[in-house]
């Protein structure tokens, strides 16, 4: 009985009106490149394609995502071949991913969906999705360590601020040094746990393109670094921790740039290849 009920209610969400959904403007939206404005996140847009539906996915982010959609319990639905649609999108671009359409035009379509991305990066120069720029040094001496979560992670690296940054796993007390000359902007030293912030004792680092780089996670009373301390790439910052909100120890590496009153997590490259941990974070 629930399921009828389900059914019905699908069917009757499926058959509202045009006017009162979101639409584009009629015709195929292709790789139409979206100006580089607020940094954003990647959305499936479903609208209504004459007597069907246009799935659309909205890549606001300044790399290429993976996108998999997947439609089960379809009724009256062609289009779509068993249900199951993966594409590569473009950055900063909308596309249009999959159309859906009746086989019987006097019945509605009925279908559940499912809809995740990944992002198709690494901070590894020899790696697929890496990216130009500056080429910055490694944040750490010995090794070799490994990336544990990568770009676009679900635990912490989601949210504008950290969507590129890398999480490195190593022992506390390894030497973590600056990955790119600049001056010494903040910096906290004296959290012994998680409590109060999530980043634990940090160094943040202004470089002379006005972008940031910042080392979290460092152990208490580590931090070699002064605020408004000219550094050179290679100097000694601090050392790895556990702090704030962290599930072992790692450094969390991230360059990011201004965005209004706010930071926003940019994409980088390291000059040198870094190998990765199976990605448990990963969407």
């Amino acid at each position: 009985m629930a399921s009828t009920r389900l059914i019905i209610a699908l069917a009757l969400l499926l058959s509202i009106p045009a006017t009162t959904l979101p639409a584009f403007a009629a015709g195929a939206i292709t790789n139409a490149t979206l100006p580089a404005a607020k940094p954003g996140n990647v959305r499936l847009l479903v609208n209504r394609h004459g007597t069907g539906k246009a799935m659309d996915v909205q890549n606001n982010t300044d790399v290429p995502v993976e996108v998999v959609l997947r439609l089960t319990r379809m009724v009256n639905v062609t289009g779509v071949g068993s249900g199951v649609v993966r594409k590569t999108v473009p950055a900063r671009t909308r596309m249009r991913i999959a159309t859906l359409r009746k086989r019987q035009p006097a019945y509605p379509l009925m279908f559940q969906q499912s809809f995740n991305y990944s992002l198709i990066y690494s901070p590894d120069p020899n790696k697929k999705g890496s990216v130009g720029g500056y080429a910055y040094a490694l944040p750490w001496k010995g090794g070799p360590f490994h990336i544990s979560q990568g770009a676009g992670g679900d635990f912490s690296h989601n949210s504008p601020k950290g969507r590129y940054a890398v999480d490195v796993a190593m022992p506390v007390g390894t030497p973590i040094v600056a990955a790119r000359a600049g001056t010494v902007l903040t910096t906290r030293d004296g959290q012994a746990g998680r409590m109060p912030d999530p980043a634990g004792n940090y160094v943040r680092i202004v470089h002379d393109d006005g972008t940031h780089s910042a080392y979290l996670h460092l152990k208490q009373g580590s931090v070699k670094v002064k605020e408004g301390q000219q550094v050179r790439a290679g100097a000694l910052l601090g050392h790895s921790g556990n702090t704030g909100r962290s599930t072992g120890p790692h450094l969390h590496f991230v360059v990011q740039k201004h965005y209004g009153d706010s930071l926003v997590s940019i994409p980088f490259r390291f000059s040198r290849p870094v190998s990765s941990l199976p990605n448990f974070a990963s969407n």
